[in-house]
């Protein structure tokens, strides 16, 4: 189960509505993606990627995503439900066990940058006693919380994780699942059903992307020639990433998405909600 945290408020005119489709996005700082869902059927209506014409910052992501919603048509729908999901590199995954939720920025300031002014959000993953600690762009979701009404956001390392934890926990060996999107990727190791690793890199090269993973499994003593490696996101065999990693990890494959339509955008995302 993930728990994450849920924007409340009161709703405008979209109380009146009967839709019957959730809208889910992704937003990273070179761009969103988003797909929207029949609510009962889980069928995909819409999927888009929508790239900036240069990665921003967190004070202007703002207007990128205001653009965004200007320009689409289907974002300006109404939805019974509505998820954000962040991806960014402000966020570190801490036991339940030695989790305080007043302490938020202490888990974080060892290993990213923040402000005073930062507000810190988690997420739990209760079955697997895992809290994702992590800095949500606060303007943007002041944006949704005034479009939306109410709605709920995670950081993109809690649906990553989870879905580690639930589709790769079988077998006695190590497992890696690599979650390509463009810029950056999420790496995550699982072995008896125990989380052994899990992080995010931003990358702007094949070699970036290889460097990471090869030195990753090195650092946990596993070796390219007999691990098992599951690449999925927007990656197929035809890209110079599965070519040059495939040139160094002898058992690689790209694991199928669940929902064809979004498989360049968020197939894990779409399988969780």
């Amino acid at each position: 189960m993930v728990t994450g945290l849920r924007v409340m408020g009161l709703m405008t005119s979209q109380d009146n509505t009967n839709s019957l489709y959730s809208l889910s996005i992704q937003i990273h700082l070179d761009g969103l993606s988003f797909f929207t869902q029949n609510i009962h059927s889980k069928e995909v209506i819409d999927a888009q990627i929508i790239a900036f014409s240069t990665q921003v910052n967190p004070a202007t992501l703002l207007t990128e995503v205001q653009n965004a919603f200007k320009d689409s048509l289907v974002l300006s729908q109404n939805f019974d439900k509505v998820t954000v999901v962040y991806s960014n590199e402000l966020f570190t995954v801490v036991p339940s066990a030695l989790f305080d939720p007043t302490k938020g920025a202490d888990y974080l300031k060892f290993n990213t940058k923040i402000l005073s002014t930062d507000h810190i959000a988690h997420d739990s993953i209760d079955f697997y006693d895992i809290v994702t600690v992590y800095v949500p762009y606060t303007n943007v979701n002041n944006f949704f919380f005034d479009t939306f009404g109410s709605f709920d956001y995670y950081h993109s390392t809690t649906i990553f994780t989870k879905y580690l934890l639930g589709k790769f926990t079988s077998g006695e060996d190590p497992q890696v699942l690599i979650n390509l999107q463009g810029s950056y990727f999420e790496m995550g190791v699982v072995q008896h059903k125990k989380l052994l690793f899990v992080n995010r890199f931003e990358i702007r090269s094949k070699e970036d992307f290889i460097y990471y993973v090869l030195f990753t499994m090195e650092q946990l003593e596993l070796s390219s020639e007999t691990t098992a490696v599951v690449l999925t996101g927007s990656i197929t065999k035809e890209d110079a990433y599965y070519k040059i990693a495939h040139t160094y990890i002898r058992h690689l494959t790209i694991a199928d998405a669940e929902h064809s339509q979004i498989q360049q955008a968020q197939a894990i995302l779409g399988s969780l909600l």
